[in-house]
C-alpha cells in the first residue's frame, strides 16, 4: 500500500510509454481543463438545458466534486495523463487502504475509444497486485454504459443488485 508520504508516480507499462503516455500530478493550473472535461461528460445528463442554465450548474458541480475529493480522499493520488504533452485523461485513486478506491478515471473526449481507459485500468490493477492491495472499488454512473462495460471486461463485479444513480463495483486482487 502507498504510504502517505509516497509522492512518486509508479512507472507506467511499456505499452503506454511506447505511445508517449506519461503521468504527472494534477496542479491548480489544470482546473480549467478538468472543468471543461467534466462539463463535456456531464452535459449529456441534462437534455433540454440551454447553455445559460447548464454552464453555471456544471461549474458548481465540478467545484463541489473537487471539494469532496479533497475532504474524503485527502491522501489520494491525482494524476493527469498526457500524450506528447497533450492532456488525455485523469486518474484520482486512493491507495492508502487495503481496499483501494478508484475515485475517478476519466479519458478526455478526444481520446475516448483509443484503448487508453482499458490500458490505464489494467496498469492500476497490476499495481494493486504488486502492492498487495485487497481490492479496488469504484462507483460508476448507471447511465455510463461504456464505463460499466470497461469495468466489467476488466473483472469488476457489481456490488449492488438494484442501484439507483451509481453502481458500486469491486475488483478483488487474485490470490
Amino acid at each position: 500500500m502507498k504510504s502517505p508520504s509516497s509522492d512518486a508516480i509508479p512507472v507506467l507499462p511499456e505499452t503506454l510509454l511506447a505511445q508517449g503516455v506519461a503521468l504527472r500530478p494534477i496542479t491548480d493550473d489544470d482546473a480549467p481543463l478538468l472543468a471543461r472535461w467534466h462539463a463535456a461528460f456531464r452535459a449529456a445528463s441534462f437534455p433540454g438545458w440551454n447553455e445559460a442554465q447548464l454552464a453555471p450548474m456544471l461549474a458548481d458541480q465540478f467545484r463541489l466534486q473537487q471539494l469532496h475529493y479533497a475532504r474524503v480522499y485527502p491522501d489520494a493520488d491525482h494524476w493527469l495523463a498526457a500524450q506528447a504533452e497533450t492532456p488525455i485523461g485523469q486518474i484520482h485513486i486512493d491507495r492508502t487502504q487495503p481496499d483501494w478506491r478508484l475515485v475517478d478515471l476519466l479519458v478526455a473526449p478526444d481520446a475516448r475509444g483509443s484503448g487508453l481507459g482499458g490500458a490505464l485500468l489494467g496498469w492500476i490493477q497490476r499495481m494493486a497486485i504488486a502492492e498487495n492491495a485487497a481490492s479496488i472499488t469504484l462507483d460508476v454512473a448507471i447511465d455510463n454504459t461504456p464505463a460499466r462495460a470497461l469495468y466489467r471486461k476488466a473483472g469488476f463485479v457489481d456490488e449492488d443488485p438494484d442501484p439507483e444513480l451509481v453502481l458500486p463495483m469491486r475488483w478483488t486482487v487474485p490470490g
